[in-house]
């Protein structure tokens, strides 16, 4: 974990801590930062602090959410942390895929997919027994692949087939 997730760790905590104590105005202060960072996440383009913020706002959204008998203003919070994942999910959706040459580097997991696909489509569980690679790895690295247009990939059933596109040069 990162110096900033861990920071953005103790913000989270800290605001979960002032709504237990009913300090809005710490509770407020905390949320504030927490929208500012987003907001210079989102402009710098910093994807691993919008996924860091994006998993401290949902860890606070379902620590409030399952509190007992919440009131007015917990609710108002909740609200707020509603809207600040909102706005996380939108930033992290509009991000511009990196560029192919970052998703194809030696030693990535974009160089092994595409290797693995040289040999022709794949659904993901066959590209994770080809390339040695988590589920969580080939899952991630696919729609990455798919945005800087170096694959497609389309449903076969309840599975989805990825290819090398015709003119990509992996």
């Amino acid at each position: 974990m990162s110096t900033l997730d861990s920071a953005f760790q103790r913000v989270g905590d800290d605001l979960l801590d002032a709504i237990g104590r009913q300090d809005w105005t710490v509770a407020d202060a905390e949320l504030e930062t927490l929208a500012q960072e987003a907001v210079a996440a989102t402009v710098a383009n910093r994807r691993d602090d919008l996924a860091a913020l994006a998993r401290v706002a949902a860890r606070c959204h379902t620590a409030l959410s399952l509190r007992d008998d919440p009131g007015g203003e917990d609710l108002h919070r909740l609200g707020q942390l509603r809207a600040l994942a909102v706005m996380i999910a939108a930033a992290r959706g509009r991000t511009p895929p990196r560029p192919a040459e970052s998703l194809t580097a030696p030693g990535t997991p974009g160089a092994a997919v595409l290797a693995a696909l040289r040999s022709g489509p794949q659904t993901c569980p066959a590209l994770v027994e080809a390339t040695g690679l988590s589920a969580e790895e080939v899952g991630g690295v696919l729609p990455e692949l798919r945005a800087a247009g170096l694959i497609h990939s389309w449903p076969a059933g309840r599975l989805t087939v990825n290819a090398l596109r015709s003119g990509s040069s992996p």
